[in-house]
């Protein structure tokens, strides 16, 4: 069940509201599927396009009409993912024709929700930048994702005020008793990818003990991602489960560089993807192909890589210079793939929330 993956080489974010240049359409499902057709609609996660000076969703609303004298339309139903999953098993209409931000954990938790048809095969034989993207960064067997990003889960430190972790035993130490919060697994994304960099660590039989341990040790866990580093920032916590691209967050920020201290536990960092899929009832015309295109330009993974501050995948990709100097990897980057998650996500999910609530 352990696996370690080398590479050679989320994504979290607050939502404070729509821009006004964005028309959030999620409300609306009762489309044909296809929309008009010179109008593109795609789902994504809230924090992709909600901040405009920031989230990559708006400059890339704007890029992509430019460019194709097209309209794309963004829907960012609250429930994210989940919205979808409950309207395809309710045989509603779905009017976007793609999601962007796919997982493997919640390509996992969309295949077990329906009966693995939310989604289909994208023909990359139309896809120019496809080539471009490393076969390491795959992760649905099938072929129906498209990887687009990648981030790293790693400990954010302040090294003003505390030393740096380097092991999970550190974690234990009195040192960092009541010092570290993360994000609940069964609603955080940074707070699920660090329990499964505990499993990959101790294995599916050990990692609750770990845990039941970290508690003991005083560590928060905390409703959400954006809650965890709220405390952070403002000095109420120390060390925090985050993004190993943190200091380019910080760097371009303005903020201390000292305070953003990035730590990988024991030379790790459990490595996340994000994808585009087609939704089953998709079009399958010209402009979904170009838009997907698009967005695997090494241009336009650029532009993403600051603002979502993430891992570009296509290796062509000329890295903005904040970019290139301040993101961090780590030395060994593990993962589970969708096979070692499949069947086995949600018992661990499960198996954890019964120990933190007998805590």
């Amino acid at each position: 069940m352990r696996r370690r993956t080398f590479l050679t080489g989320v994504a979290g974010g607050t939502a404070v509201g729509f821009a006004g240049c964005i028309q959030d359409t999620s409300d609306d499902e009762s489309g044909n599927g296809n929309g008009d057709n010179d109008t593109l609609h795609v789902a994504t996660y809230n924090s992709f396009i909600d901040a405009p000076s920031d989230s990559p969703g708006v400059w890339i609303k704007e890029e992509f009409e430019d460019r194709y004298d097209a309209t794309l339309e963004w829907h960012a139903p609250e429930q994210e993912l989940t919205h979808y999953i409950e309207r395809h098993n309710q045989g509603a209409d779905i009017e976007p024709d793609l999601y962007l931000g796919v997982s493997p954990h919640e390509l996992v938790r969309a295949d077990e929700n329906t009966e693995g048809d939310l989604f289909i095969e994208t023909d990359r034989s139309r896809l120019e930048h496809a080539a471009d993207v490393g076969e390491e960064h795959e992760f649905d067997p099938e072929g129906r994702v498209i990887p687009i990003f990648r981030t790293h889960c790693a400990l954010v430190y302040d090294g003003r005020n505390v030393a740096q972790p380097e092991s999970f035993d550190d974690l234990l130490d009195p040192a960092y008793e009541g010092q570290m919060a993360v994000s609940n697994p069964q609603r955080g994304t940074t707070g699920l990818l660090f329990m499964l960099w505990t499993i990959n660590q101790f294995g599916e039989d050990g990692y609750l003990a770990y845990w039941e341990d970290l508690l003991e040790n005083d560590t928060r866990v905390l409703d959400s991602w954006s809650e965890v580093y709220t405390q952070f920032q403002e000095d109420e916590i120390p060390v925090v489960v985050s993004y190993s691209n943190d200091r380019v967050y910080a760097k371009r920020a303005g903020n201390d560089l000292e305070k953003h201290q990035v730590s990988f536990l024991e030379n790790q960092a459990y490595t996340n993807y994000s994808g585009m899929a087609r939704f089953a009832n998709a079009s399958d015309d010209g402009l979904l192909y170009d838009f997907m295109n698009f967005v695997l330009e090494p241009e336009v993974q650029a532009v993403i890589a600051e603002r979502n501050v993430t891992d570009p995948v296509n290796e062509q990709t000329e890295l903005p210079e904040v970019y290139a100097e301040y993101a961090e990897l780590p030395d060994e980057p593990v993962f589970f793939d969708y096979d070692e998650l499949s069947g086995n996500l949600s018992g661990w999910l499960d198996d954890w929330g019964r120990t933190v609530v007998g805590n």
